[in-house]
């Protein structure tokens, strides 16, 4: 009668926890220029929750990632597009960009499938940015949001690429 009161329990545990297994530590892009208050609620836009990446840690033998970023949008974009860079103090990399579409007082969850690994030298982060291709009369694309993270890795997952 025990395991019957234990399943449960188990259950409830692993899928609270889970989701947190792939989550990695992210900071806004503009987090360098804006105050303490922007931080927390991120941009006018929205605001990110999770930045989620498959697989986790990423590994030496790893060509291709998932990532998934899930937030709130205050406002709608309607002709937008997601772009993942690879960027170091020297080199940007464009690795995966596709076409999204976000309403307005809604959770959005944007998945990115596909993104190739890109390994560069020193320290490099990854950036996901959130453009809206229709602001106003401006015939350039605008950042909405974006977001920048380290690789999740063990200490001797890259050592060997």
């Amino acid at each position: 009668m025990a395991i019957s009161y234990v399943q449960p329990l188990l259950l409830l545990v692993s899928l609270f926890f889970l989701p947190a297994l792939h989550a990695v530590n992210f900071e806004y892009c503009n987090s360098k220029c804006q105050s303490i208050r922007m931080l927390e609620s991120g941009y006018d836009f929205g605001n990110v929750t999770h930045v989620n990446i498959s697989p986790n840690p990423v590994g030496p033998d790893v060509g291709e990632l998932s990532i998934t970023v899930i937030g709130h949008a205050k406002e709608s974009i309607h002709a937008g597009s997601m772009e993942v860079y690879a960027k170091s103090e020297n080199i940007t990399d464009l690795l995966r960009k596709q076409p999204c579409t976000i309403e307005s007082g809604t959770k959005f969850v944007l998945p990115l499938s596909e993104v190739p690994m890109d390994i560069l030298e020193g320290d490099y982060k990854y950036v996901v940015s959130l453009l809206d291709e229709k602001v106003g009369d401006s015939k350039e694309a605008k950042v909405r949001m974006c977001v920048d993270f380290d690789l999740p890795t063990s200490s001797s997952t890259l050592s060997s690429a």
